[in-house]
């Protein structure tokens, strides 16, 4: 059995259970809840986990597989990996997101797709010592065959963490921070597609917005789809929330 100095700083122990062993143990690992096929801007069921062609707007994915629910189990498992550094579960993370993955029809919808993480800020990634969504966009496209690409869209520099946020402030921070690095573009005619991957969404703005900065420069009829790990339950607004903003925000 592997040990090392840090296994005894800082032993490895479940985020769920708090058993030691493993950062997820298997037993909690089956406790990660599928979610259903659906599109992700009505988010009634669809197959394939397709946009519905009457929800679609020109900053819309063509479609949005989510592997679980997010809930206070999965928020356990985020916090660890994403806020205190813990390398050692993006491993875990993305061999259970990719073996989700390949058990969906959604698989058939990545043929010859360009991989792209959601990028960070540098102030960002300074701080986490490490973009996550890296690692696993890179894992995945290793076990998929897939070309990854983690330079092309970058993120300028925000003031505030987005996770502060409520809902409707998310909505409301309309300023786009995404951006294309040209001198880190390939030659988007050599593949059917692009599938963003993330490991949250909450509102879809995030992924709308770099949708958007793709389609103002490459065109409108490209394809850009997206691989996410988490999404909560759907989230119905009030009568007052839908006046006073568009259904964009069911997304």
């Amino acid at each position: 059995m592997d040990f090392s100095i840090f296994d005894f700083l800082f032993p490895r122990m479940c985020c769920i259970c708090k058993r030691y062993g493993h950062y997820i143990c298997d037993d909690c690992k089956k406790l990660l809840k599928r979610n259903l096929p659906e599109c992700y801007i009505c988010r009634r069921l669809s197959p394939s986990c397709i946009s519905h062609s009457t929800c679609m707007k020109s900053s819309s994915l063509n479609g949005l597989f989510v592997a679980w629910e997010y809930n206070r189990m999965s928020s356990s498992i985020l916090k660890l990996y994403k806020y205190k550094s813990v390398k050692e579960i993006s491993i875990v993370l993305s061999e259970l997101f990719i073996d989700t993955i390949l058990k969906s029809t959604f698989k058939n919808n990545l043929q010859n797709t360009l991989l792209i993480p959601v990028p960070i800020s540098n102030m960002r990634k300074n701080e986490r010592g490490f973009n996550q969504m890296e690692y696993i966009t890179l894992e995945v496209g290793r076990r998929l065959q897939l070309k990854s690409n983690t330079n092309m869209i970058n993120c300028k520099n925000l003031a505030e963490h987005q996770a502060k946020k409520n809902r409707l402030e998310r909505y409301k921070s309309m300023k786009n921070p995404f951006f294309i690095n040209k001198h880190a573009c390939p030659d988007l005619n050599l593949y059917d597609s692009i599938t963003l991957v993330d490991d949250v969404i909450t509102t879809g703005n995030t992924l709308e917005k770099i949708t958007q900065v793709i389609r103002t420069s490459y065109g409108t009829n490209i394809v850009v789809n997206a691989l996410c790990m988490f999404r909560g339950k759907p989230y119905f607004l009030s009568t007052e929330q839908h006046q006073q903003y568009p259904s964009q925000l069911s997304h």
